[in-house]
């Protein structure tokens, strides 16, 4: 189900009591290098929650995405736009706490942009004060040892999400346009001059590499992973007990 489609009327009947579990996307309007679409961060998400609906649908609410995020380092690109940090994470938080009233004690925060993810985990910490469980995924890095089976490396439009949007959105990318980002940073580090590296074409790693058939995998793996999230949150299965010998 989706949250905006429902009427009040169907929430107190079909929602309230009922469904416990809902979804919201989190993304950006950035560059992605000169080939990905400026919504990037935005369509991937938006599709695993559109499949994962598919798949439970009468389990989970999928939230409006959050569409806007906290990309300073990519704003000199045309076309990107970046609110702060401190404005997403009381837009989230917000979001959070309007959604843990209406009974859900589940919420997985989808993120589809790394910049986002100090803001996300300080809602986090409000909304679960809530008496809400709350969790977190970034899809690229926390299923990042399963993706590096598929793809040779990884970037902001590299090669793996690149791949995943010739998957998701194909007409949107022009491969034509694809390039290498020869440097990788030792430290995390910022400061004036450096994006020219950190950043070249607004891509880290290289997205030449990229396919559909590999974003066909990658997707693939991810909805698993989601999947199995899902049914461990419902099993109150969220951790693993490490025998120490």
């Amino acid at each position: 189900m989706y949250w905006d489609q429902i009427t009040t009327k169907g929430f107190l009947q079909e929602v309230v009591g009922r469904v416990d579990t809902a979804i919201l996307p989190v993304g950006s309007i950035e560059a992605h290098g000169q080939h990905c679409p400026l919504g990037t961060d935005n369509m991937a998400p938006g599709y695993f929650a559109v499949q994962l609906e598919k798949a439970y649908p009468d389990r989970i609410l999928i939230l409006p995405s959050v569409a806007y995020g906290y990309t300073p380092d990519l704003s000199v690109w045309p076309g990107s736009l970046s609110v702060s940090a401190s404005v997403l994470q009381q837009y989230v938080q917000e979001i959070g706490q309007g959604v843990v009233r209406w009974g859900i004690t589940n919420l997985i925060l989808l993120n589809g942009h790394g910049g986002n993810i100090g803001a996300l985990q300080s809602a986090m910490d409000t909304i679960a004060q809530e008496n809400a469980r709350v969790v977190l995924i970034n899809w690229w890095l926390d299923f990042s040892k399963q993706i590096l089976t598929i793809t040779q490396g990884q970037g902001h439009a590299g090669e793996d999400e690149t791949s995943v949007m010739l998957k998701v959105a194909p007409e949107w990318v022009h491969m034509e346009d694809a390039s290498f980002n020869p440097f990788r940073p030792r430290y995390r580090v910022k400061g004036p001059g450096l994006s020219d590296k950190s950043l070249r074409h607004a891509t880290t790693g290289d997205g030449r590499g990229a396919t559909r058939e590999k974003g066909e995998k990658i997707v693939e793996l991810v909805l698993k992973e989601l999947r199995l999230l899902l049914e461990r949150l419902w099993n109150d299965d969220l951790f693993e007990r490490i025998d120490n010998h």
